[in-house]
């Protein structure tokens, strides 16, 4: 990586992140990610507060896994 003059480093080509449906990450982020917030924020809505608990750990739990994987991927395809 070089410094740019005004202190910023430049990324190289692949460090770069691809925000596009080829990129598998953002793939799985839509995929898992984001109907698991909207469904939880509809549930947070319409079922009572009791289980607003249960509700927030199902989507940390989901959150969890997407991080996981995202971490073990990334280091799968680094050793290719």
């Amino acid at each position: 990586m070089r410094d740019m003059p005004q202190g910023r480093i430049m990324m190289d080509e692949h460090d770069r992140f691809e925000v596009s449906f080829r990129n598998p990450v953002v793939r799985m982020w839509f995929y898992i990610v984001l109907p698991t917030g909207i469904i939880s924020a509809v549930l947070f809505l319409v079922l009572p507060r009791e289980t607003h608990d249960v509700i927030r750990i199902g989507g940390y739990i989901i959150l969890c896994g997407f991080f996981i994987w995202t971490f073990i991927y990334k280091r799968k395809s680094k050793n290719k």
